[in-house]
């Protein structure tokens, strides 16, 4: 998965957190970058500086492993991902922010003409 479709999916994810109140974005944060906070701050680590995005998720697939005890060596970034979406209960055809969905229609209607 590349890295603009792992955002996304963070983006999702946060979308929906926020759905639940479980985080509070403000009006121009960034949902990803809201969404990584709350998981790091829910699996009590360090907040990562300097990291890429694939060395963040890295760190919380370890996280994720020991603390639910998983029978795995090592979740792949994707992984991780997935257990959060599954977890949160995400799903990525009926769960779009409004900013997705403007641009989808707008694609859609660029399509027909």
């Amino acid at each position: 998965m590349t890295e603009h479709l792992r955002l996304q999916r963070i983006r999702d994810i946060g979308f929906r957190l926020q759905e639940l109140q479980l985080i509070r974005v403000q009006a121009g944060a960034s949902y990803a970058v809201s969404t990584l906070n709350f998981l790091f701050q829910l699996y009590r680590l360090p907040k990562p500086t300097g990291l890429t995005l694939e060395q963040a998720l890295s760190q919380l697939g370890t996280a994720v492993i020991a603390r639910h005890q998983l029978p795995y060596a090592r979740l792949s970034v994707d992984g991780v991902l997935q257990f959060f979406s599954q977890r949160f209960q995400v799903s990525h055809s009926a769960l779009q922010h409004p900013s997705y969905r403007r641009r989808d229609r707008q694609s859609a209607m660029l399509a027909q003409i």
